[in-house]
């Protein structure tokens, strides 16, 4: 075998071996390559569901935030009609005529226990026409419960607050329309609303 068979024979060999690394070094880069794609693809996909699940959230907070929000419209705009009602009721109230006037305030203070009594406090307006009706609202009390005499308070808007020795019981029509609407509350929100 001549020398140049033998670099020739070397040469191919080199070459067929370094032909082999390459194609086994781009075999390895391309299965790299593609294990880096599956991995960016799984990335993008984790950060795609984050992100969705993220929105969902914040979505679901939102809405929930709105309809509190709109509840609570809706119930001031109740509170507000309900207020009107016994607004109405109160101006009607104050303006009835002086006999139905005195008989309902009378009958308030007839309902209270035989054993309140005192003074009268009541507009100064009303002073007199409590005075006169004395007799009749002390009708059926006796000691402690009497109604002792009447004296005028501006504070009284209507009405009358009994002051005893150490306790004040108020028949106004402003504190009876409290309680009217506490007691009633819901009666009144399903007449109005149907609910």
């Amino acid at each position: 075998m001549s020398l140049d068979s033998v670099k020739s024979r070397v040469l191919e060999e080199a070459k067929a071996k370094a032909a082999a690394k390459l194609e086994e070094t781009a075999a390895e880069a391309g299965r790299i390559l593609a294990e880096g794609r599956a991995a960016d693809e799984r990335v993008g996909a984790d950060a795609v569901r984050d992100a969705r699940l993220r929105l969902e959230r914040e979505t679901t907070r939102e809405l929930e935030r709105i309809q509190h929000d709109n509840r609570l419209q809706i119930l001031s705009a109740k509170n507000k009609a309900i207020d009107e009602v016994f607004r109405r009721v109160h101006h009607k109230l104050a303006a009835m005529p002086e006999s139905e006037y005195m008989a309902l305030v009378g009958a308030w203070l007839e309902k209270l226990p035989a054993n309140v009594g005192g003074m009268l406090r009541v507009n100064p307006r009303d002073v007199d026409k409590f005075t006169a009706n004395l007799a009749d609202l002390n009708r059926g009390r006796s000691g402690d419960g009497m109604f002792l005499g009447v004296h005028g308070d501006a504070k009284v808007a209507n009405g009358a607050v009994v002051d005893g020795p150490d306790y004040a019981v108020d028949r106004t029509i402003s504190r009876r329309l409290v309680e009217l609407r506490e007691a009633s509350a819901g009666d009144v929100a399903r007449v109005l609303f149907g609910a």
